[in-house]
């Protein structure tokens, strides 16, 4: 998957489910309370809030890997 790819499906707000090394992972959105949305990804069942696209691109693993780093593989 490209980076542009991405940003697409997080602008129109697609869920997207994978996995790697034997887990899923996946990203959905939720709102905070004050109806701001946010991103949430990681293990299934196990996803963490990210307030932008830039915070979950620098701050957001698979493993020991950043996730931007590994969008070419999922």
């Amino acid at each position: 998957m490209t980076k542009d790819h991405f940003l697409y499906l997080i602008e129109i707000q697609k869920p997207l489910e994978f996995s790697y090394n034997g887990k899923i992972y996946n990203m959905t959105y939720d709102k905070k309370e004050n109806g701001e949305l946010v991103i949430v990804f990681g293990k299934l069942y196990e996803g963490k809030r990210y307030d932008s696209v830039g915070q979950l691109l620098n701050t957001a693993k698979i493993e020991n890997h950043f996730f931007k780093d590994m969008l070419d593989i999922i």
